[in-house]
């Protein structure tokens, strides 16, 4: 760490890509804003090698001597996303003995292992902690005025599922259903957070929606999940010195206002976008040469925009005259549909009408039908990997569209790429993300015949219920992709590159991430 420097940033992601992905970029970004700046970034062990990529594909060559102000420090973690009591405990003890005298023993962006003196303490100016970091926030809170620090929250999320989930106190609920019902606290937190009944919720951002919209597909989640990180959340943005979030303020303009009325007289930070300034795969990217080779080729075959990339994280497919195309398809890190049939029915109707495409299968989750698995490895025109470069698959000219859950990464990666959207939202940020691109933005179409279980109910705002059966699945697709490659979809490319040079400024001179990043450091 260079001795001159007089701000130390600290940041601490959770064990989820989605939330790790963004902070390198932030990281990236602030030692670039200010050159009294330094930071110090915690990341899973398992996402190390990955994290360093990210933040190299940041730094220009002209900028590449900046790297030496940041240092990244390794974790351990468990295998399941849901269990960050590892993680955090690892965490913990670090810092511990960091505070005790120890050096912090972390690496160069480089790789090569350097040291952060525990003298660096005295330059702490601000730890931003991962929103699902409880007790990491719990033990700053309790010793940041020892360390005369601000404690910030990183919202790695679109800011609108604040108001969806996060709004209300859950916690006194929590304990009087517990009591009422003899079940435990993580139980009865996961009814309250995940179990619809059928309410209307209003935000003052989104229209009108029953609370079973907000979970369209019945995903999987654990109660201990619930009750020792998600109820908690409300708790910590009411206690934290402020907020940061990797959603763009001109993304969704009216629920930049509420939310920052709603933390008043505390300042929310927009970062966003944060997409890399290169697209380009790294030697961390598995498969991205073989992905890359396959765009090429299809490219060659199908043309420029013929590929769809669909998944709630991505798909993509190209087509030739009507469906024929090229695509990849990923439904996220964590994501999956609920229902493996619906899976299936959609990758067949594109292996049916021989539409090339890529599948990212990289959730423990992911489940196709046997019959489909036997079809994918018959199939020339099908790709399947455990990972997928994707800002690099959504650049490549062959790449038309993208079929994905609709996180607010993949959302700011396909408007920065020039490639709308189909959506198959499944729960957190997704569902307000997907009616926002539908119907608020007209980018994106958002497929309805895929919702599981509670969400096969009425929708608010169309008074429709979907069937849900798997002929509604394909005919509902094969309507979309025939109006996504004609003149309805030209419409709304259209849009959404006018979207993008709107988001495109952020981070330029006088841009709001920007403006609001530069006040970050001016106020630590």
């Amino acid at each position: 760490m260079e001795s001159e420097t007089c701000k130390h940033i600290l940041l601490v992601p959770m064990i989820m890509w989605g939330h790790t992905r963004p902070m390198c970029t932030l990281a990236a970004r602030l030692v670039k804003l200010h050159p009294d700046v330094a930071v110090t970034i915690f990341v899973s062990i398992g996402f190390y090698e990955r994290a360093r990529a990210e933040i190299m594909r940041d730094f220009r060559s002209e900028d590449v001597h900046l790297m030496s102000k940041m240092t990244i420090v390794r974790l351990e973690q468990t295998s399941s996303p849901w269990d960050a009591a590892a993680y955090e405990a690892d965490f913990l003890a670090t810092w511990t003995k960091f505070l005790d005298g120890q050096s912090l023993n972390g690496y160069a962006v480089d790789g090569k292992p350097r040291q952060v003196a525990s003298t660096e303490k005295d330059k702490l100016s601000a730890a931003v902690i991962d929103m699902f970091a409880i007790r990491t926030f719990d033990a700053f809170q309790s010793y940041k005025e020892a360390l005369k620090i601000k404690v910030y929250t990183w919202f790695p999320s679109a800011i609108s599922s604040m108001f969806c989930y996060f709004i209300e106190d859950y916690i006194p609920r929590a304990h009087e259903l517990a009591a009422r019902k003899g079940v435990s606290f993580d139980v009865a937190a996961h009814e309250l957070m995940f179990v619809p009944n059928g309410r209307l919720l209003q935000t003052p951002c989104l229209p009108p929606m029953y609370d079973y919209e907000y979970h369209p597909q019945a995903a999987f989640s654990v109660p201990e999940f619930s009750g020792r990180i998600l109820i908690h959340v409300h708790r910590v943005l009411k206690e934290t010195d402020g907020l940061i979030t990797i959603d763009a303020a001109d993304y969704h303009p009216g629920t930049t206002a509420a939310a920052r009325a709603w933390f008043a007289p505390r300042a929310v930070h927009y970062a966003g976008p944060l997409v890399p300034i290169s697209s380009g795969t790294t030697s961390a990217d598995k498969d991205a040469a073989d992905v890359m080779q396959f765009l090429d080729a299809h490219l060659r075959s199908h043309g420029p925009k013929s590929a769809i990339l669909v998944s709630p994280k991505s798909l993509a497919a190209i087509r030739q005259c009507s469906l024929r195309a090229r695509g990849k398809i990923s439904f996220g890190s964590m994501f999956w549909p609920a229902d493996p049939a619906k899976v299936g029915a959609v990758l067949d109707i594109l292996i049916e009408n021989n539409v090339p495409f890529v599948l990212s299968r990289c959730s423990a989750l992911a489940t196709i039908p046997k019959e489909t698995e036997d079809r994918l490895a018959k199939c020339p025109h099908a790709f399947v990997s455990s990972w997928v470069p994707q800002q690099a698959a959504l650049s490549h000219t062959v790449t038309g569209w993208c079929l994905t859950h609709a996180g607010v990464n993949t959302v700011f990666e396909c408007i920065f790429a020039d490639v709308p959207m189909i959506l198959w939202p499944i729960d957190a940020d997704q569902p307000p993300n997907a009616i926002h691109l539908a119907e608020d933005l007209v980018v994106a179409y958002e497929l309805l015949e895929v919702r599981n279980g509670a969400g096969l109910g009425t929708i608010y705002r169309t008074g429709k219920t979907p069937s849900g059966t798997i002929d509604a699945v394909k005919s509902e697709l094969l309507d979309i992709l025939a109006r996504a490659f004609g003149s309805d979809g030209d419409a709304k490319r259209a849009r959404l590159s006018e979207l993008k040079s709107k988001l495109q400024g952020a981070w330029k001179e006088g841009g709001e991430a920007r403006k609001d990043m530069v006040a970050f450091i001016d106020n630590v």
